[in-house]
């Protein structure tokens, strides 16, 4: 006689997800999907677990990651995964791994190297179909649930040049935006920070973002300015969802440099009256306060012109470096100096790639300069020829009180926006965003309840990406569970000692199989490519 449950979680406190209070209660799996919830269920089970002095909360999903080649060549982000998140979000700021041509594979490939990290293995996906049958044919530990990038997009049809798309290219574009939204993507990712989306204009995005929201995705935005230009960026993503009919997503909402500190309560006034008015839009963020990024964007975006080899051109060029170190210092219009709102001290480097240059990770760029005994912007130029660009560092950008204010608005959910590099000194929410949260915002400030933390970590998102069997315990629901004791769970990771993992967490099931249990990592793969529910057309 076989067995009712393959696994009978007994005993639980149970949070499921919804925002609903917390209850006493079994869980009960067959296989990939919850089938009971209730007191003592009755029933055989293959594995009993006994959860008593535990919550168990739906799999945590991480709203905004940079995990697309580590999840593909690994199978796993073992950081994410000793925090309890069960389901990544791929493909965030215009980085990703695909539509790439032959044409332009090497420049995609190094210029998002810092982000996403090194590979020797070919890029051969001119659509992202052919990447989402990859990642469909790779026996996973996490769920993964993939956006379209504008970046490789954009460069797959015209290039990294500065300049707007023809009608043709366009047209173009908006095929392949099509193409990935039919095959399975959540949406179109921007990153207008970046090269190529700084040079995109408003127009241009209205067409492409108009085909994500004739299938109902989700247009997400890492925005043109987050600190001088933060309220017209912010303008610029709703009339963009309000021309488009789509849904919009601002990345790691926050308020950079000093001066414009205390800018949040504007920011979340600015969406809250836009959903009032109808408007589709939410946001997330991490718990702290330094950011991390590539090291070409401490440079103006002239240099940028052309993709990496340009870039190089022009630093070793005297001339051209006289006119950078010049814009370091006055500024120019329309670009968010990041030295000018911190200062070099308030640059760290996070990681490089040669070996000679090791010694410098946890250093800020004054420290740096001391040491290769040249002037901070010198020492900034000779950095990103040695390493090629790849190099990621720290800022110290923004207010603790303006990132609570973002934790509370009932639109945020939680994104650790973490690089995961092989090596170096990586931002610490790559290894404690999710637990640091609960600790910060549930145990020791008060300022959320469990309840109310674990819904921004769980069906917020969940809906967000519609993903319509994830986020909530309920029958009928994949069985995406994480047990964790509600005292003890917190981050240990640091900017000095980041590659540590979070306390307090006890187990983690994907698909219904345990794929951490009692701090151990277990060899399952019940995790697949999450497709999202469909949609308008």
């Amino acid at each position: 006689m076989s067995s009712r449950y393959t696994v009978l979680i007994r005993n639980a406190r149970i949070v499921d997800g919804t925002g609903a209070p917390a209850f006493s209660g079994d869980i009960g799996i067959a296989g990939s999907h919850i089938v009971a919830l209730g007191r003592q269920l009755e029933g055989d089970a293959e594995q009993v677990i006994n959860a008593s002095g535990l919550t168990v909360a739906p799999g945590f999903i991480d709203a905004h990651t940079h995990d697309d080649l580590v999840v593909l060549r690994q199978s796993v982000v073992p950081p994410k995964l000793y925090q309890g998140v069960t389901s990544l979000v791929i493909g965030n700021c215009g980085f990703g791994m695909a539509p790439v041509v032959q044409e332009h594979e090497a420049a995609v490939k190094t210029y998002s190297s810092a982000i996403l990290g090194e590979d020797s293995l070919p890029w051969n996906w001119p659509t992202v179909g052919a990447y989402l049958e990859t990642m469909r044919s790779t026996a996973l530990k996490q769920h993964v649930c993939s956006l379209l990038p504008h970046g490789p997009l954009r460069v797959a049809v015209m290039g990294y040049g500065q300049r707007q798309a023809t009608e043709r290219e366009i047209q173009a574009q908006e095929a392949l935006v099509e193409e990935a939204m039919q095959a399975g993507s959540a949406g179109l990712s921007l990153g207008l920070m970046y090269v190529p989306g700084m040079y995109t204009p408003a127009s241009e995005l209205t067409r492409l973002a108009r085909v994500v929201g004739r299938y109902g995705g989700v247009v997400t935005s890492h925005m043109r300015g987050e600190g001088d230009h933060l309220f017209a960026s912010i303008a610029e993503m709703l009339e963009l969802g309000e021309k488009a009919d789509v849904a919009i997503h601002i990345s790691h909402l926050k308020v950079c440099g000093r001066h414009n500190w205390g800018g949040m309560e504007r920011a979340l006034e600015m969406l809250t009256a836009a959903r009032a008015r109808g408007l589709d839009v939410s946001i997330d963020m991490y718990p702290y306060t330094n950011g991390s990024t590539t090291i070409l964007q401490l440079l103006p975006p002239w240099v940028l012109d052309g993709g990496i080899e340009r870039t190089l051109e022009r630093l070793r060029d005297p001339s051209s470096r006289r006119r950078v170190s010049l814009d370091l210092q006055t500024g120019v219009e329309g670009w968010e100096n990041q030295i000018g709102y911190i200062g070099w001290e308030g640059v760290r480097i996070a990681s490089v790639q040669s070996e000679g240059y090791k010694g410098l990770e946890g250093k800020n760029m004054l420290e740096v300069a001391d040491l290769l005994q040249l002037a901070p912007d010198e020492a900034l130029f000779e950095l990103i020829l040695h390493e090629r660009g790849k190099v990621t560092v720290l800022l110290q950008l923004m207010s603790r009180a303006d990132i609570d204010r973002a934790a509370l608005a009932p639109f945020a959910m939680l994104g650790s926006d973490g690089i995961p590099l092989p090596g170096g000194r990586p931002h610490p929410r790559l290894y404690g965003t999710f637990p640091r949260f609960l600790a910060r915002y549930v145990r020791e400030c008060k300022l959320l309840s469990l309840e109310e933390a674990i819904h921004k970590l769980t069906l917020l998102p969940a809906r967000r990406f519609r993903l319509s069997e994830h986020g909530e315990i309920a029958p009928g629901k994949v069985a995406d569970l994480v047990l964790f004791d509600e005292e003890a769970i917190s981050d240990t990771a640091t900017y000095n000692e980041p590659r540590r993992y979070p306390v307090g967490i006890e187990a983690v099931l994907v698909a219904g199989r345990p794929v951490l249990w009692q701090g151990q990592e277990h060899a399952v793969y019940a995790s697949r490519l999450l497709t999202p529910e469909r949609m308008k057309i």
